[in-house]
């Protein structure tokens, strides 16, 4: 755990986003990625509350929708990653092995995604059209070899708590209906957790193999990269059909099930911190936060039971109203270092109780977004708790949103592309939808790719490429 110092964390995330983030996780205590594997890291207490609790939000989200959690094993069988020809290639080099016994007999792999370890069990749950629609999802982990540079949360070998929904249904219009849910239930999860997302459609060459589509979410960070924060899938019989998923029909004729598989991870947590966060740590919204006020009593000599008294009485009177609260009363640490704590951690309310407040009958309340303080009567505590909570929720996604719509500029020429992605901004231009267009993207600069369409095509342009007369438009930017 982290040793107590006199340290302030005072770096700016946007001049130099790696350094602040990597500060932000270990002073808020949220994990230790000192862990001696490569792209694997602990969750430490504090971080996991938080992840419980947006678990949490869409459990009750999907359960609500008549989707029920289940588990499936870690270990994939080989015959059962061999079903599927092209997923088995695509990740065969990513994946980790499982050897066992004197002969370093191959078992299996630990599953880089869930389709290999689910769909061989539909194919034995499904037999007519009485046991659709499937709908199921679980919270698990997934395993990837992953080459490149890993960063906690954002890319790891191990992802954690990661969710990931799979229904199976008789018609393409059922999984069509299902694909609009999984799209509103996701849009509720995103107020939830004040974080400002786009939607994009991905061209049909970066979908799974057969899908019939797939539309993606994705956050800006700081950093000026884009990093995907989910994704809806509908894969159409294409998983049907390579694992044998069929069911008799009232005709009793036999039929390839339509699937739709949705899936985010604790990508979710890192692009909250990164986009509410600022100079003194992360600041974590009320919707999610473990605690939502901490009380600092200011101690002084002669005072210390009286104040310590109240402090009590102003929790015991939170906690009444399922207010999550906690009392710092350590006396060996100075209120000021408590202060600067506290924020690097972003607990969303600090109440400050001293002796000019016990003289006036009242008690300091500051935001952690804001900085800004009022003093209030103790008596109307619950009521300014309640409405600074709600405010604060509100004002982070405001802003967000704000940050979001001023990063995406539309241009016209290649040059204002890469003057966009200098400025740290994402590009959005018109595109034909083709493959040779597209793939010119790829050549603009170092990571420069194209990120996928805009949903709303209700705008005339010509493609910056060649010319032709299309409504869509594609983003342009650097990823994760």
């Amino acid at each position: 755990m982290k040793e107590l110092n006199i340290k302030i964390m005072d770096i700016d995330k946007k001049a130099n986003f790696s350094e602040w983030y990597d500060e932000a996780l270990k002073e808020s205590e949220i994990l230790d990625s000192r862990y001696n594997s490569k792209g694997m890291f602990i969750w430490l207490p504090y971080g996991f509350k938080i992840m419980r609790r947006i678990k949490e939000m869409w459990d009750k989200l999907f359960q609500d929708a008549g989707i029920q959690e289940c588990y499936f094993p870690q270990l994939v069988p080989i015959e059962y990653a061999e079903q599927n020809k092209s997923w088995w290639e695509g990740f065969k080099e990513e994946g980790y092995l499982m050897v066992t016994g004197k002969n370093k007999e191959v078992q299996g792999i630990i599953r880089p995604t869930g389709e290999p370890a689910i769909y061989p069990m539909y194919k034995l749950w499904i037999r007519t059209f009485s046991d659709l629609p499937l709908r199921l999802y679980q919270t698990t982990s997934s395993f990837r070899y992953e080459s490149k540079s890993t960063r906690p949360l954002i890319r790891d070998r191990e992802i954690t708590m990661w969710h990931e929904i799979h229904t199976a249904h008789a018609t393409k219009e059922e999984a069509e209906k299902e694909v609009d849910l999984h799209i509103k239930l996701w849009d509720k999860l995103w107020d939830k957790l004040a974080l400002p997302v786009w939607k994009v459609r991905k061209p049909q060459w970066e979908c799974f193999a057969g899908a019939v589509g797939a539309i993606e979410y994705y956050t800006l960070f700081p950093s000026a990269r884009v990093m995907e924060t989910g994704s809806v899938n509908n894969l159409g019989q294409a998983y049907a059909k390579e694992f044998d998923i069929k069911f008799k029909d009232t005709d009793e004729k036999e039929h390839f099930v339509w699937q739709v598989c949705t899936g985010v991870g604790a990508r979710l947590l890192a692009a909250i911190i990164s986009i509410h966060g600022d100079r003194k740590g992360i600041i974590v919204p009320p919707e999610i936060a473990p605690t939502k006020c901490v009380i600092v009593p200011i101690m002084f000599k002669g005072k210390e039971q009286i104040i310590l008294k109240k402090a009590k009485e102003i929790e015991s009177m939170l906690k009444k109203e399922n207010i999550s609260v906690f009392i710092d009363s350590r006396d060996e640490i100075a209120a000021g270092r408590k202060f600067y704590e506290w924020e690097a951690k972003g607990i969303p309310l600090r109440i400050e109780i001293g002796p000019r407040d016990l003289e006036k009958n009242q008690i300091t309340i500051v935001r952690r977004d804001s900085n800004e303080k009022v003093a209030i009567n103790e008596s109307k505590v619950i009521e300014k708790v309640r409405e600074l909570l709600d405010n604060i929720q509100k004002s982070l996604l405001k802003e967000a949103e704000h940050e979001l719509k001023k990063s995406i500029v539309d241009v016209i020429t290649f040059h204002d592309i890469k003057k966009a992605i200098k400025n740290k901004k994402v590009a959005r231009v018109f595109w034909c939808k083709s493959r040779d267009c597209y793939d010119i993207f790829g050549g603009i600069g170092d990571g420069i790719e194209g990120i996928g369409t805009d949903l709303d095509e209700k705008t005339n342009g010509k493609c910056i490429v060649c010319g032709k007369e299309t409504k869509a438009r594609l983003f342009i930017g650097k990823s994760y």
